[in-house]
């Protein structure tokens, strides 16, 4: 990008970008919509809704050990299981349970159709717009790409003249520039 200074006419500076210069990489944009879809997802919960207690059958405490791989004997009491358990370090069980959830995707794209006003507002890479005294021209400072042709391009466009900073200062000397901005 290069700082370029480009004078506008009025009628120009008010008027939509060229086709050649409107994309969303150059100087306009784009604005998206958006729309909810469902997605499903796998995440690791909690087997068991309880830790064993006396509350518990000899079956259901003998299930869990099960699952946390920890030793125990058929004939163990409740009270020997829950022991066991209880000296043995462990994880809790867990199961792969699948679930459900909104994301926001694309849905769709619009290219702005901005005047040159618009896209200077826009893209905020301007310095401050100044009128001439009759305000039929304006003089603005733009960051236009060199290596796409943006700037090329817009040296193309009637109405508008491109200075470097240098030739800048020179007409900002003008008495046609004493005013400010509009």
């Amino acid at each position: 990008m290069t700082n370029t200074y480009l004078i506008l006419t009025k009628a120009k500076w008010e008027s939509k970008l060229p086709a050649k210069l409107k994309t969303a990489d150059r100087l306009s944009w784009n604005e998206y919509t958006y729309k909810d879809v469902e997605k499903t997802g796998k995440r690791m919960v909690d087997k068991y809704d309880y830790y064993p207690s006396d509350d518990n059958t000899k079956a259901e405490i003998k299930a869990y050990m099960d699952d946390c791989s920890v030793d125990y004997s058929s004939s163990d009491t409740k009270a020997e299981l829950l022991e066991k358990l209880m000296a043995e370090p462990h994880s809790v069980p867990q199961v792969e349970k699948e679930y459900k959830y909104t994301e926001q995707e694309v849905d769709t794209t619009t290219l702005q159709d901005p005047t040159w006003k618009e896209s200077s507002d826009r893209f905020g890479k301007t310095g401050n717009p100044r009128w001439n005294n009759d305000n039929t021209k304006v003089l603005v400072k733009y960051e236009l790409a060199i290596a796409d042709g943006t700037l090329d391009q817009v040296k193309g466009v009637s109405g508008i003249t491109a200075l470097s900073h240098s030739e800048a200062i020179e007409e900002m000397k003008k008495d046609e520039w004493s005013g400010e901005s509009e």
